[in-house]
């Protein structure tokens, strides 16, 4: 629920930045940005129930990985838009298949390594 509450805001808020006129990377950023704001707080709490008051090291761990991902699905995106040809609803499907396929990789990386024993990795 949490990753999908995210993930569309996301997905939502780049597909009307992009369509606008912000180019692609400010627009994922954007949009991505908003997407870590709320992730943090409610994947700390709600899908790990990780409650430790060491929220500092959790936070930088977090933004790490957000890192990851955010240069893995702005390529992605890039290379789809190789693709698809230019329409209305490019930017939205482009976005959304980025997201899907990172998922796995996302949460695994936050649940080893942002909220979990650091050593699991």
């Amino acid at each position: 629920m949490v990753g999908g509450l995210g993930t569309g805001l996301d997905i939502g808020l780049y597909g009307v930045l992009y369509r606008t006129g912000m180019g692609h990377w400010p627009a994922l950023a954007l949009s991505f940005g908003t997407g870590v704001a709320i992730g943090f707080w409610l994947t700390r709490r709600w899908v790990f129930q990780n409650g430790s008051p060491l929220w500092k090291g959790q936070l930088f761990r977090f933004l790490l990985v957000i890192g990851v991902m955010y240069a893995v699905n702005g390529l992605l995106i890039e290379g789809l838009y190789r693709i698809f040809p230019p329409g209305a609803w490019r930017s939205v499907v482009a976005r959304s298949l980025a997201a899907a396929s990172t998922f796995p990789l996302s949460y695994t990386l936050h649940r080893r390594f942002s909220f979990g024993n650091f050593g699991s990795l």
